[in-house]
């Protein structure tokens, strides 16, 4: 993967005549044009970063040039604006004159030896004779990016840094172009697999995917196509991002091709996801040394656009990971540390599947507003006209069934109304109160029919294995017994004997210690 500095510059945030006068006035100024431009959401933090690397020196290098620069956790890809003052800023330029040009270069945490590429290809391109003198004078953003373009042509592109991971990402779903995408972009080589032709062909044609939002640019890939084998070979890291109804097929479909020291990521493992994978190596006797783990929850917000295109709205700041067995999980982050920072140790995967809040707020949500579903195709808002006061109640049970599973493992996890304070903020007397009061959920629609993965794919794979892994453990879990037998009425199926019981988990008469063991110390 290659790129250039002028891919990197935001047009958006180019500002030709900056209103501020001091250097933290004009920095809040550029840093905001970033996030107007959608290219940034914790502005506040990216801010806290900049300034305290600009007290560690000047980053003004004469010539009425400055070049603030920092790598922060709040970025998630490289990314420059640029502004100019007609007045002059005080900046501590190394020649105590006031700034008239100021580019800012942001770069993701661990990226700094990226950012060092980026600000010498910038050093070289300020260096041309006259450039400095025609950055005063051009007029509109479109002519400044032309014309530092037309300049860059002769250098060539931007090598990246040696090191990042080679990555197989599978599927190519919503989370699958956001995850090949991204990962490209900041410098990794992508394969992409998908099981069938049709997803694929767009991205074929182009040679990558277009990324809008969060993450900005077009992604090219190394290779995109339906053969895993192709896909697997000299990969490091395996990540599946496919609807967790599909796990147990591509399980066995990965099987036969993993080898020695392959990290397999399930984006995210719902209920059980990283036990069901592992019985079915188990079953398919592979005999690789791999690493296997599961994320709580999938690390981005994100929708196809048009084929061969995603928008990625937001990326979660911490997503915890677990693996199986428990102590590989220093094994994994370690290969996660340059592309995924926001991957944090969840304790086991036991913690990480029973801290799944999907299985409480999808399938009974659209079970029970399935008649204004039916009627009025999803145009309603979900999370706070679909959760009435008696729809929460409903929902509040079903998640005290669900700590209470937890509880029977010697599993703590938070109840829904803890995850609501916890990731948004906000609070109530009971879950009802503190759904309405989140604004995060604000705008989101409801699904436009009962034939929604909120159900195929939420109660299989969520609701079911917590049901049963209650039966086994003699926790009485009625309401979420309830809502998969509504499921299966509904969709004409039988929800419990399709979905992931403590038998296809591998788990079937084990006692809690036993259990506790496996996630720990792997299978013997």
């Amino acid at each position: 993967m290659t790129l250039q500095l002028h891919e990197l510059i935001v047009k958006e945030a180019i500002l030709t005549e900056l209103a501020g006068c001091t250097k933290q006035e004009v920095l809040t100024e550029l840093i905001e044009a970033l996030k107007n431009a959608g290219r940034l959401t914790r502005s506040d933090i990216v801010l806290q970063d900049l300034l305290a690397r600009e007290r560690k020196g000047t980053t003004g290098i004469g010539q009425a040039v400055a070049i603030p620069h920092t790598c922060s956790s709040a970025v998630h890809q490289p990314m420059i604006a640029f502004g100019r003052s007609r007045t002059g800023i005080g900046l501590q330029a190394i020649n105590g004159k006031p700034v008239n040009l100021i580019f800012l270069i942001l770069g993701r945490i661990n990226g700094e030896s990226l950012q060092l590429k980026i600000l010498a290809r910038l050093g070289h391109i300020l260096s041309m004779p006259g450039i400095i003198r025609t950055l005063n004078k051009l007029e509109s953003p479109e002519e400044i990016l032309n014309f530092l373009k037309a300049r860059e042509e002769s250098l060539g592109e931007i090598e990246m840094p040696e090191g990042m991971p080679s990555v197989c990402v599978v599927g190519a779903g919503n989370g699958g172009l956001a995850m090949a995408g991204h990962l490209a972009l900041i410098g990794c080589r992508v394969k992409l697999f998908n099981r069938s032709e049709e997803r694929l062909s767009a991205i074929k044609l182009s040679g990558g995917i277009q990324v809008t939002g969060a993450v900005n640019g077009f992604a090219r890939l190394n290779l995109v196509t339906t053969n895993l084998g192709e896909a697997l070979s000299d990969v490091e890291l395996v990540m599946v991002v496919i609807p967790a109804t599909g796990h147990r097929e591509v399980a066995r479909m990965l099987g036969s091709h993993l080898t020695d020291g392959q990290v397999v990521v399930l984006n995210p493992g719902r209920t059980g996801g990283a036990l069901e994978f592992d019985e079915v190596f188990r079953q398919l006797k592979v005999p690789n040394y791999y690493f296997l783990a599961e994320a709580e929850t999938l690390i981005y917000a994100c929708r196809i656009t048009n084929p061969g295109q995603v928008r990625i709205f937001g990326i979660k700041n911490t997503v915890p990971v677990a693996t199986l067995p428990a102590y590989h999980i220093t094994d994994v982050l370690v290969a996660f540390k340059k592309v995924l920072p926001q991957f944090i140790p969840g304790d086991n995967v036991l913690k990480t599947s029973l801290s799944n809040i999907g299985a409480v707020f999808h399938p009974a949500l659209t079970v029970l507003n399935v008649a204004w579903i039916e009627q009025r195709k999803g145009i309603f808002e979900y999370y706070h006209e679909g959760a009435s006061l008696s729809v929460a109640k409903v929902l509040e049970h079903l998640d005290a069934e669900r700590v209470k599973v937890a509880e029977a493992l010697g599993i703590r996890v938070l109840s829904a109304r803890e995850w609501l304070y916890q990731a948004y903020g906000v609070a109530g007397d009971n879950l009802y109160e503190a759904m309405q009061a989140n604004k995060g959920y604000r705008g989101i629609k409801a699904p436009n029919t009962i034939n929604h993965r909120y159900v195929t794919e939420d109660v299989p794979t969520s609701l079911v294995p917590i049901a049963s892994l209650g039966d086994q453990f003699s926790v009485p879990v009625p309401t979420i017994q309830a809502i998969i037998h509504l499921a299966s009425i509904l969709h004409n199926r039988n929800y419990m004997a399709e979905g992931r019981t403590v038998e296809k988990l591998g788990l079937a008469g084990l006692t809690v210690r036993q259990i506790r063991r496996l996630v720990e110390e792997g299978r013997k």
